[in-house]
């Protein structure tokens, strides 16, 4: 084969990979979604651009171009902060999934993302699902990666007794806001944080101490004891905001999730679940108690958080919606 033939070929391929990797990514809403014509086809080409420009900077290794996107600039920060940790590209060259109604607008799921971690410190799942929330007028308002179990989120949609469409749709949007209170500690959104927590948020936070004990023969031995330090707002946020401008990476997960109805004030719900936190050279994990109010859907409120190390609930339980008075 002569020698111009075989760099004809070689560039030829070249031309063809780089083809593949600049390729668009596609988005379309399946045919039971209840969205206007007009609406729905400007929202599939917001989703569009977007998936193809995460395709671009995942495959390519450079900084996400977002100017151009029909999204929130609060919404382009975060996806750009989540971007620093590690990055990811989409599986499927064309996507299709249902327009979910929320409080705010609308809401995308299932979309298969494979993560791309820039070192070993990242240590969730490769294989995720990216979630996309829009709002009433078709604007980008969010862009996270899903929770990681689908057993959980059916739990948590999972409705008994007279709860009915209503009770649904308000599990739906809960699983929304825990899944961006989640982003919130791996983005070191600290605007974020001090918003959803109320001005009189209880935090509440469990550690286990050895404590000394004499048993009288001059023997010593030591017992586990449990510690609880309760903090206000204003110092748990400025201890947050110490942690994230210290450390070089932060990521949280969340699992085993459980969902309780206050049984008189409406709109209250507990969740318990159990977090990952690993972060530069630490990692613990135990169990999170939440009590959301939704009185204002827009901006619901944490009126209680609390951590408890998972030896304190073996020997203690963790703590409930019962456990806290609400006026």
């Amino acid at each position: 084969m002569k020698p111009d033939r075989i760099v004809f070929l070689i560039l030829s391929v070249l031309c063809l990979f780089s083809g593949v990797c600049q390729a668009g990514v596609s988005f379309k809403f399946d045919a039971y979604s209840n969205v206007s014509p007009a609406l729905k086809s400007r929202m599939e080409a917001s989703i569009s651009a977007l998936l193809t420009e995460i395709n671009r900077a995942g495959a390519s290794a450079t900084d996400l171009r977002l100017v151009n996107l029909n999204m929130e600039q609060a919404a382009k920060n975060r996806l750009t902060a989540l971007w620093t940790d590690a990055r990811f590209v989409c599986v499927d060259a064309m996507n299709v999934s249902k327009c979910l109604n929320d409080f705010q607008g609308y809401q995308v799921r299932g979309i298969s993302i494979v993560m791309k971690p820039y070192d070993s410190s990242y240590g969730g799942s490769l294989n995720r699902e990216l979630t996309v929330s829009l709002n009433k007028r078709g604007v980008i308002t969010g862009v996270r990666p899903a929770w990681e179990n689908r057993e959980d989120v059916q739990q948590m949609l999972r409705v008994t007794g007279n709860g009915g469409v209503a009770e649904v749709a308000m599990r739906q949007e809960l699983l929304k806001w825990v899944e961006d209170f989640r982003c919130y500690y791996n983005e070191r959104n600290i605007n974020a944080l001090n918003q959803i927590y109320s001005e009189d948020a209880l935090i509440i936070t469990g550690s286990v101490v050895a404590q000394r004990k004499n048993t009288g023969d001059k023997a010593v031995t030591f017992e586990q004891k449990v510690n609880y330090k309760i903090q206000d707002k204003a110092t748990y946020i400025n201890n947050l905001r110490r942690q994230f401008a210290t450390k070089k990476y932060i990521n949280v997960e969340f699992d085993n999730i459980q969902v309780m109805k206050h049984s008189a004030k409406e709109n209250i719900y507990g969740v318990t679940l159990h977090q990952k936190w690993t972060t530069t050279g630490y990692h613990d994990e135990g169990w999170l108690f939440l009590l959301w109010d939704f009185n204002d859907p827009e901006k619901p409120q944490i009126h209680v958080r609390t951590w408890q190390p998972d030896q304190v609930v073996v020997k203690d339980g963790v703590f409930t919606l019962d456990d806290f008075f609400i006026p």
